[in-house]
């Protein structure tokens, strides 16, 4: 109607588009997460063999208790590297639940949330991102793309510069799974039941904080997409995890290590996008 393009133009584009959306159509369909939500069977397993490693397994805070959260989204098929990289991304163990490095972490969480500040509130609440939300992920889309409109991108540029960064955040996403359901920790709620978070608490396990692998793995791609904003990104990335802290949600174990996490991932993206032609 433009006058942009010839009907045939339009025709072929659409047929086009339509055969690569199959193409992530027949990948969606094998790619394991269909099985993320697991059975009530091996949900009991996660919490035995937790038992069995003489750790204090995670359990629903809420009333009634709800499932887990996708305990199996770990082994989703990764876009960046393959599922045993993602598997050698699992970071070390949390402090172990009945030693002292875990008892100075829970009351670390304690003293944040006996007396927070209005910064600390304000900082939990512009990172909250829970159900209903554009959650972490879409949060990093929004900053994202809030600066590439200032840059000026064709739509190609655009296309592969979200993909490239939603990647990162879909593998951020697995091995962050992998890690919280492998180790089964508990939250620092359920460590010290006087700990009132200032916002919800998440239905999975604690280590590693979400919040901080998602945040991790997207300052690192679009650093490297935008250099000259590097250092904002990683102030905002630092920013996201503390919340999780400050909040009750996570020990400053979760969100440094799930930060670090986060930030590999990001360089499989960032090294994909060196070799990708488009530069």
């Amino acid at each position: 109607m433009s006058g942009a393009a010839a009907r045939s133009d339009v025709a072929a584009g659409e047929a086009l588009g339509r055969a690569i959306a199959q193409v992530f159509i027949a990948r969606g369909r094998a790619d394991n997460a269909g099985k993320a939500a697991g059975t009530p069977e091996q949900w009991a397993k996660l919490e035995t063999d937790c038992e069995a490693r003489g750790e204090i397994p995670w359990y629903s805070l809420e009333t009634p208790r709800r499932n887990p959260m996708l305990p199996f989204f770990g082994n989703v098929k990764p876009f960046l590297f393959d599922s045993l990289t993602a598997i050698s991304l699992r970071p070390g163990p949390p402090p172990l639940t009945h030693t002292d490095d875990m008892k100075k972490e829970t009351e670390e969480v304690y003293s944040y949330i006996k007396n927070p500040s209005r910064q600390d509130f304000e900082l939990v609440h512009f990172w909250a991102d829970g159900v209903g939300t554009y959650t972490p992920p879409g949060h990093w889309d929004a900053i994202a793309a809030e600066d590439f409109i200032k840059q000026d991108y064709s739509e190609v540029r655009w296309a592969r510069n979200m993909a490239l960064l939603n990647m990162a955040l879909m593998d951020a996403a697995i091995v962050c799974w992998n890690t919280k359901y492998y180790y089964y920790n508990p939250r620092p709620t359920q460590m010290n039941p006087a700990i009132k978070t200032l916002t919800g608490i998440p239905n999975f396990p604690s280590y590693i904080s979400g919040h901080s692998t998602f945040s991790g793995a997207a300052a690192a791609i679009l650093a490297h997409i935008i250099p000259a904003k590097a250092d904002v990104y990683m102030k905002l990335a630092q920013d996201a995890s503390q919340s999780r802290l400050v909040a009750g949600i996570h020990y400053k174990s979760d969100i440094e290590v799930g930060l670090q996490v986060g930030k590999n991932i990001g360089q499989y993206a960032a090294e994909r996008a060196k070799t990708d032609g488009a530069e």
